[in-house]
């Protein structure tokens, strides 16, 4: 990308939200970052030029409007937000878990979301970009037991993507989710400390050897939001892509994007007789 983006990202001290920073800026963005820890996201902007951070628990009020203000002071206007900060929850099977630890894993996921994409919209609009990206996760299209917390929040991500993509087209505001697949981060070492027990053994031992080998390189994410956040992906709205399946990086893709808004491909809904054909048209315009 030739120009200049003004990004900020949510859970920008670790993971992919980490990662997304560092290849951002080095690609010569100016990004801010925040997080709720303050060691990170300080090690996070001194590794890389053109990175600044603020300390934000997203799930607070408080701190999203008093981290938009930072950002308006320092940017005057957002050309792209992405919403990173997550948290897996504690994991084991539903009526097993915390109830206070459920209701911090959606304050942190689909609540965080919302009050950061609610306080800096004001934000976006001032800019020509106009791009929000979220992050659905495990659980978001298929039943992730033992996780519940995390799939079910994940899942209302996903919604909320699609409702707020509708009701933002008038302002020109793209939102997008992203499905990272099983990237290499250190939320993973949640499951190899709750053990199989807790976990489940087939997850469990899934992510044993997924983190050996055959899980989604951390550039295929990074590749695909950088998809996402430039011009050859105008006018793509309200999906859910996945950066490791889906044929984004194709030319025929960025030729079917009016097809594919038009469509169900790539959205959250209960699949009936009617989409089948409609979905099997569109699928040899992509082959």
């Amino acid at each position: 990308m030739n120009s200049s983006y003004k990004i900020v990202i949510t859970g920008g001290g670790s993971g992919i939200g980490e990662a997304l920073a560092r290849a951002l800026a080095t690609s010569g963005h100016s990004v801010i970052i925040c997080g709720r820890r303050v060691s990170n996201l300080r090690r996070v902007a001194k590794a890389s030029k053109g990175i600044s951070y603020f300390s934000c628990d997203v799930s607070d009020e408080s701190c999203v409007t008093a981290f938009a203000e930072f950002v308006n002071n320092s940017f005057g206007e957002v050309d792209v937000l992405i919403n990173s900060a997550g948290l897996q929850g504690e994991i084991g099977r539903f009526d097993k878990t915390g109830s206070n630890a459920w209701k911090k894993t959606f304050e942190i996921n689909l609540f965080g979301t919302y009050l950061v994409t609610k306080h800096f919209l004001k934000l976006l609009v001032r800019s020509k970009i106009k791009k929000i990206i979220n992050f659905s996760g495990g659980g978001a299209f298929n039943p992730f037991p033992y996780y519940s917390a995390y799939a079910v929040s994940k899942v209302a991500v996903v919604r909320f993507s699609e409702n707020i993509a509708m009701e933002l087209a008038e302002l020109g505001i793209q939102v997008n989710c992203v499905a990272p697949g099983f990237v290499p981060t250190e939320i993973h070492e949640t499951t190899l400390r709750a053990g199989p027990d807790v976990a489940g053994k087939d997850y469990y031992h899934f992510t044993v050897e997924k983190l050996k080998s055959g899980s989604v390189p951390m550039d295929v994410v990074i590749r695909c939001i950088q998809f996402l956040i430039s011009p050859e992906s105008k006018g793509l709205t309200g999906k859910t892509i996945s950066a490791s399946f889906d044929p984004w990086e194709t030319e025929k893709f960025g030729n079917c994007i009016d097809s594919l808004v038009n469509s169900e491909l790539y959205t959250l809904r209960r699949i009936n007789l009617s989409h089948l054909d409609q979905e099997d048209k569109l699928k040899n315009e992509l082959k």
